[in-house]
């Protein structure tokens, strides 16, 4: 399968999509799986144990914290904390996957991974960014956002919605290979480019009904939303982007 093999899964507690077209698809290629606090009970739920969970287990089921393998390890911290529990798990995800020694102090682990300032070549996949609660998705792009800016190739899912975010310049030929969509059956799928700064520029879109070509693309505008492959996947298309951030999300028509 041409799938990225993710060198970190961060399962974050949003909300989990009521039918898995990519979740369980992506957790197959991940070598290491950190879940923020209530983000375990969705790899838990899919057949897949955590490596670690991080948090100070305020919203993790109570029942899947008694189900936590005994090979999982817990770092605890206090619920009054300058960090959220996505952030420590990333820390944590990171300096696991780079072989770094992790503090077991708040302010140390964050300090040691703010140190990582270089993360390219390392492949992250956010778990479930998205909810009822939009500040927490908000803040769980963030993080997405924070990785990317680094250099880590960065995918997200809650299952029904899978997306990347990309730092230019960045070219990807194609942006998800049709074997991602192994379990989407015949439904057709949108694809949609949102910018999340107002520097993206030099924006090419190839493969989709309506074309981009080298454009620039501020933050207020919805230019490249709810696009049409010519194929029910949009497997085909390909991103050229000089600068800027941007997030790529493809999800079904019904959605």
């Amino acid at each position: 399968m041409s799938i990225v093999s993710f060198d970190a899964v961060v399962a974050l507690a949003g909300r989990q999509a009521s039918e898995d077209i990519f979740t369980s698809l992506l957790l197959s290629q991940a070598t290491l799986i950190v879940a923020a606090d209530g983000g375990a009970d969705c790899v838990i739920r899919l057949g897949y144990v955590p490596n670690l969970v991080v948090g100070d287990f305020d919203s993790i089921e109570g029942g899947r914290k008694r189900l936590l393998h005994e090979s999982t390890k817990k770092m605890v911290f206090s619920a009054d904390k300058s960090h959220t529990d996505g952030e420590l798990a990333l820390a944590v995800a990171v300096l696991r996957s780079l072989g770094k020694k992790i503090p077991e102090e708040e302010f140390a682990l964050y300090a040691e991974f703010k140190a990582c300032g270089d993360l390219t070549g390392m492949s992250l996949l956010f778990l479930n960014c998205f909810g009822s609660r939009q500040d927490h998705t908000l803040a769980n792009i963030a993080l997405a956002v924070l990785a990317a800016r680094r250099g880590a190739n960065v995918f997200m899912t809650d299952g029904m919605t899978l997306g990347r975010v990309i730092v230019g310049p960045r070219t990807l030929i194609p942006v998800f290979h049709r074997d991602y969509f192994v379990r989407a059956g015949s439904r057709r799928f949108l694809f949609s480019a949102q910018p999340l700064d107002d520097r993206v520029s030099g924006l090419t879109i190839k493969g989709l009904r309506w074309e981009l070509v080298d454009v620039s693309l501020p933050l207020t505008r919805a230019l490249a939303l709810s696009n049409y492959a010519h194929t029910n996947h949009p497997d085909n298309v390909r991103i050229d982007c000089r600068q800027g951030t941007l997030a790529l999300f493809t999800f079904p028509e019904t959605l």
